[in-house]
This record gives structure tokens, C-alpha cells and sequence, in this order.
């Protein structure tokens, strides 16, 4: 009091009231190539959750959103990403953080090309098939399939692969290119022929008993090891075609007739096959997609004109996978000089393996080039 004389003591005990914090209760997350999504399960404590914040670098910047999921976008493939999550409810307060890991997927072979293609045909050399390419009187030139192939001077094409060898310098055996993507596959050929041999030693033009088909699916297929398991089986469309609508036709109607909505129904399931005559016209550079594989009056109107603008050309008679329809033995080659004809299939030619991979194949790194070629997991 005022003269200093103070009171006994009196005392007793109260408890505040525990506030309730939000909480994140649980938290999933989803991955793409470049973008990871996250779904956050939040239980409101005294007051509502208004806010949920988001960081994908551990916590170091956070986005916020009211939304209890979220998508981090334009991300690196094949990388790990530290998430933190942490909600604010209407009173101001925040949850503990909720904390997780989650990684981009790895680009796929098929993804890899893919994502070569820019948007504008021809860039990195590869065409979008999507029936838009044109001739000048609006003529559909490509094989509207759907397909990403290369195409142009082989050595601008940078679609060299190494496959079952980690070798600094792939072994020839080991050096691939790749055709194209055809669906979620990637479409690969030997870079060099495996040598000379006939179609066929009996003189029979059924694919599915030739001895090459027996050769490139027994003894070859068995000599690339675990190569193999990576290899997909494939329908081949082995019923081939006419002289008319193979050789003396332009690219997009030996495709429709050779493997399109127009060929034959003969197939076979298997590994390892050859290139198809329309592989052929489509590895060269548009201007060519005009031209007929052979034209026994004018070079210049023929594939002979193109060799300089398509990689596949080898420079040597080669087999393709497909027999003359509407002869006893024949099958289609390529010839030396570029033009596209057919011969008995116990003549000897070059012989140069091509398979479809499987889509679970990863791509590691590379290039493309001869001295960086593509490399695969």
C-alpha cells in the first residue's frame, strides 16, 4: 500500500487454452519427364487452411497456392527435387513441414528423338510424318504415319546410336542409326553391313523361312548378347508389293502398299529384320519424295539423282525385307548407284540388320554424331 506494508499471498493455477495447428497428413507425388506434382492431404486445426506454400529446392523458395496440389513445371529430366509443403490457416498460423523427395522420369530413346523434332520439319533433320508435308500441287508427300524420321546427307544426320558396348569409340558390330520413331519404338539399322549373303538359298521369297530371316534371328540375334532382351518383337509386313507400286512409284505409294493401309496381310513376329523400300525414299531429303526408285528412261527422275541427300544410301547392292509380289524370286534391293530394282533372292547383296527397341529403353547421352553417338541404359 502507500505506507509499503504489502498483503499475504494468494495463490491458484489456470491453463490456457492449447491452440490446434493445421497439419499435412499425408503427401503424394507424380512425375513426368519435366514436371513433378504433388498432393497434399491437410487436416484444419482451431482455424480453416487458407494457404498452402510449396518448394521444390528444400525449402529455399516457396510458392503459394490454395489449391492442396501443385505442379512444378519446366523441370530437368532424370533429376531428384527436395519437396517441402507447409499450409497457413485463417488465424495465421502454419503446420510442421511436411517433407518428401521426388525425381523427373529419365527420357526413353523414343523421347529423346522426339524432342529433337522442334516444331519445324527438317530441324535436326528430322520430319514430323503427319501427312502436312506438301509437293507444289498439294500432293501429301510424307507417310502420314505419325512417324519422326531422319532425313537428308548422312553426314548432317546425326542419328548414330551405340548399342551393348560401353566403349569410348563404338565398335563397328556395336554402331547403329536410328530411323525413326514409329509409335513409342525407336527404329534402328546397322551403320555397316554385316556382309554379303543371299535373301534366300533355296530360291524362295517367303520371308518368315528364308535363310536370312533364319540367320539375322538365330545366330546374328544370339551373337548381340544381352542387346537382345532390348530388342522388341515386331509384326513385320513381309507380303512386299508390284514392280508398279514399289519401284516405279514414288515414296508415299510404295509406303501404302509396302507397309501402309494398302499391304498385304502376310507378316511375321520377330526380332530382327531389314529396312523396307520405303525407309529407303524417306531417309532422303524431301526434294527427293517426287522421285520413282527407278526409271529405266531418266536417271534424273529416279533415286539415283537423291544419293547425295540420303543417309541410308550405302553404295552397294542391299536387301530390303520385302519380296516382288508378282514375281517367282524376287525380292527388292537398293542398288549401288542409289535406284531401287529387284532381283532373284539367291543373289548375294549386302546385308544390313534393323530392329525395333524396346520403349523402356532409357537414353544416357550422346549426340548423335559418329564421334558421340547416342548411348542408351
Amino acid at each position: 500500500d502507500t505506507n509499503g506494508r504489502m498483503s499475504n499471498e494468494y495463490s491458484l493455477s489456470a491453463t490456457t487454452d492449447a491452440y490446434k495447428l493445421p497439419t499435412i497428413t499425408n503427401g503424394t507425388t507424380s512425375s513426368t519427364l519435366n514436371s513433378i506434382t504433388i498432393n497434399v492431404s491437410g487436416k484444419a486445426g482451431d482455424g480453416a487452411i487458407t494457404e498452402y506454400y510449396y518448394s521444390k529446392d528444400d525449402g529455399s523458395n516457396y510458392v503459394k497456392s490454395t489449391n492442396p496440389s501443385y505442379e512444378f513445371t519446366d523441370l530437368t529430366t532424370n533429376t531428384t527435387y527436395y519437396i517441402k509443403v507447409y499450409v497457413k490457416d485463417s488465424n495465421g498460423r502454419i503446420s510442421t513441414v511436411f517433407t518428401t523427395t521426388a525425381s523427373t522420369e529419365q527420357m526413353t530413346i523414343s523421347d529423346y528423338v522426339i524432342s529433337q523434332y522442334t516444331g519445324t520439319q527438317g530441324e535436326n533433320n528430322i520430319y514430323y510424318h503427319n501427312g502436312t508435308i506438301t509437293g507444289d500441287d498439294g500432293t501429301v508427300l510424307d507417310a502420314g504415319d505419325n512417324s519422326y524420321r531422319y532425313a537428308g546427307a548422312s553426314d548432317s544426320v546425326n542419328n548414330y546410336i551405340c548399342l551393348g558396348s560401353d566403349a569410348t569409340t563404338c565398335p563397328d558390330a556395336n554402331l547403329f542409326r536410328i530411323i525413326g520413331v514409329f509409335g513409342d519404338k525407336t527404329k534402328v539399322i546397322r551403320a555397316k553391313s554385316i556382309g554379303n549373303q543371299n535373301w534366300d538359298t533355296n530360291g524362295s521369297k517367303t520371308w518368315s523361312s528364308s535363310s536370312l530371316d533364319t540367320y539375322l534371328n538365330g545366330e546374328y540375334l544370339t551373337s548381340l548378347g544381352t542387346l537382345a532382351e532390348k530388342i522388341a518383337i515386331t509384326t513385320w509386313k513381309v507380303g512386299g508389293g508390284t514392280s508398279e507400286n514399289i519401284f516405279f512409284s514414288v515414296p508415299k505409294t510404295a509406303y501404302q502398299y509396302e507397309v501402309g493401309s494398302s499391304a498385304s496381310t502376310t507378316t511375321v513376329d520377330k526380332k530382327i529384320g531389314l529396312m523396307y523400300v520405303s525407309d529407303y525414299y524417306y531417309g532422303a531429303s524431301p526434294s527427293a519424295w517426287t522421285l520413282v526408285g527407278y526409271s529405266s528412261s531418266d536417271a534424273t527422275k529416279d533415286y539415283r539423282a537423291a544419293t547425295s541427300t540420303n543417309w541410308l544410301y550405302l553404295r552397294s547392292n542391299e536387301w530390303t525385307i520385302s519380296r516382288r509380289s508378282d514375281r517367282t524370286y524376287g525380292a527388292f534391293y537398293v542398288g549401288s548407284t542409289g535406284y531401287v530394282y529387284y532381283n532373284n533372292v539367291t543373289y548375294s547383296y549386302a546385308v544390313r540388320p534393323s530392329f525395333n527397341l524396346e520403349s523402356s529403353v532409357k537414353y544416357v547421352s550422346g549426340s548423335g554424331s559418329m564421334s558421340d553417338p547416342v548411348r542408351v541404359k
